[in-house]
């Protein structure tokens, strides 16, 4: 039968059975999940598509793999919740309890997936995994670009929500404060900014602007460019307290 079928059967058939018994803002949180999930689908066939060197590289079955990865890189999302109660990011690692339920699925127990779904909201990739060390060297490289392919497609989803929406509710803070110095000094090294040091309004909306130093592929970069992205976090950064100098030193540093 058709793994792109399966697939979004498994993850319908997740929603379908998490989304009972829930609270009306769990259930808009699932239907928003569900959502997020198939435009990241689009989106990942989209950069592939139009990456055509890397498009020619892969097999058919490869390509297959890529979408695969999109339609189940969020099945454990489906499963955060416990009685009403969402689980931390830190409690719960939504892409290594993916993981856990396709690693005992024959359909979907490829170490190539099983990779670029476990990586694909870390930090970094972490190629110490031991999915990614037993691979030859050919699936070590359709790994890596499969992990990066989904690195870019979920951010440019939630780059999007974010331009269209503006900042989400858990990043907006009562109080207006500029930029910490640790912030900036990621922002000038041309680095993430790493969660640790976030510490005020302003930082928690730069964290969205430094995506752009872990964006892969050129057809992410002149998507995220159309939309405006920069200079809609730094206008969103500013009503979060940012200073006209922070937001200087953002359109300076914040670049392609």
């Amino acid at each position: 039968m058709n793994k792109i079928y399966l697939a979004t059967k498994l993850i319908g058939d997740a929603y379908a059975t998490q989304i009972q018994n829930q609270t009306e803002e769990v259930q808009a949180w699932l239907v928003h999940k569900l959502k997020h999930t198939f435009c990241v689908a689009h989106d990942i066939m989209d950069i592939l598509f139009n990456e055509g060197e890397l498009w020619n590289t892969l097999t058919p079955n490869e390509r297959e793999l890529v979408e695969l990865s999109a339609i189940l890189h969020d099945l454990g999302r489906f499963y955060q919740h416990r009685d009403g109660h969402k689980l931390s990011n830190a409690e719960f690692d939504h892409g290594v309890e993916a993981v856990k339920l396709l690693r005992d699925n024959p359909d979907f127990n490829n170490p190539m997936l099983l990779f670029a779904i476990e990586e694909h909201n870390r930090f970094k990739i972490r190629y110490d995994n031991p999915y990614y060390v037993g691979l030859s060297e050919h699936d070590k490289f359709v790994a890596d670009q499969m992990a990066k392919l989904l690195r870019d497609a979920d951010k440019l989803e939630n780059i999007k929500d974010f331009v269209y929406h503006g900042v989400p509710k858990l990043y907006k803070f009562p109080t207006k404060e500029p930029l910490s110095e640790k912030v900036k000094e990621a922002i000038t090294k041309n680095e993430q900014v790493l969660r640790a040091n976030m510490k005020t309004s302003s930082d928690r909306v730069v964290d969205f602007l430094a995506w752009v130093y872990d964006i892969n592929f050129k057809r992410t970069k002149d998507i995220i460019f159309d939309l405006g992205f920069i200079e809609k976090g730094i206008e969103e950064a500013g009503a979060s307290g940012a200073t006209a100098e922070d937001c200087e030193l953002l359109r300076k540093y914040l670049r392609f």
